[in-house]
């Protein structure tokens, strides 16, 4: 395998209905670019090798906003699975992986690795009750390696 590495962002969104309760699981639909209709399952072409290498929110409106004196869906904590089913690692609160905090923590202890063949979902889970239906945004850098 050469080491041409290339980036990839995903475009992550999830939607949490109106009245979701505490700890509800949504699927996140993923896109490697804004052309193509999002998937919740992504797989990794047999030629490529992806690194996951950050996990990050780019302006606060993405994320919920109050409602009422309620918060909608504030603090997903977003988890990848690898081939449906292994379950690799749980991101901090999503509040506090705004690009622009200084002191933003890492999304986990090391990137993780998707070799060719392998497929990516991830899953976000909110904290509070979803007053007003919301769509809550995230991104996702890659390393592509072909």
């Amino acid at each position: 395998m050469s080491s041409n590495n290339s980036g990839l962002v995903l475009n992550c969104t999830a939607q949490f209905a109106a009245a979701a309760p505490v700890a509800t699981v949504q699927a996140c639909g993923m896109q490697t670019s804004p052309t193509v209709l999002a998937v919740t399952e992504l797989q990794v072409p047999l030629t490529e090798s992806w690194i996951a290498t950050d996990v990050y929110v780019l302006a606060a409106p993405a994320l919920a906003t109050p409602s009422f004196g309620f918060p909608t869906a504030v603090n997903p904590l977003v988890s990848f699975d690898k081939n449906r089913g292994r379950q690799l690692v749980q991101c901090p609160p999503l509040s506090a992986m705004l690009i622009t905090n200084n002191t933003r923590p890492r999304f986990s202890p090391q990137p993780i690795g998707f070799e060719g063949g392998s497929i990516i979902r991830m899953f976000w889970f909110n904290h509070s009750y979803v007053c007003n239906i919301n769509r809550t945004q995230c991104s996702c850098s890659l390393k592509r390696s072909v």
